[in-house]
């Protein structure tokens, strides 16, 4: 749980929290000009990843490694969690909307994007810690 749980988590979250607003009024904003769910999603994705990448590689955990060699890891990272964490969001959210909330006005692929946001949050956090900015041992 410790390596879990350390130092490197809050700033993650704190600087995910920030990605997660800014990558939201992207994919909303595109949503409204008809861009549809994958657009939408990719795009606001591509533009934070960037982002993230250079503040928690610093922030976060650390990283003393070289850049040639944390950044592809990085992208491989950001492309698994991206596509698990929103391939499972759509399924999921229409699950929970049409059994638990039948009468939501939610729109649900607008509830997605939010869903699948913090499922990417999640994953994104194993994928850097212990994959792509994981130190040498």
């Amino acid at each position: 749980m410790k390596q879990i749980v350390d130092k490197s988590l809050l700033p993650f979250l704190l600087i995910g929290a920030g990605n997660t607003v800014l990558s939201q009024g992207i994919m909303q904003g595109l949503m409204t000009v008809g861009a549809g769910y994958w657009l939408s999603s990719a795009a606001a994705f591509v533009f934070t990843s960037i982002l993230s990448y250079f503040l928690n590689r610093r922030f976060s955990f650390h990283s003393s490694r070289k850049i040639s060699d944390t950044l592809w890891r990085f992208a491989l990272s950001i492309a698994v969690c991206y596509f698990l964490a929103y391939s499972v969001a759509r399924p999921l959210t229409r699950w929970i909307l049409e059994r638990l909330l039948p009468e939501t006005p939610l729109d649900p692929e607008r509830a997605a994007l939010l869903t699948g946001q913090v499922l990417f949050t999640g994953f994104n956090y194993f994928g850097q810690k212990f994959f792509a900015f994981r130190e040498n041992r």
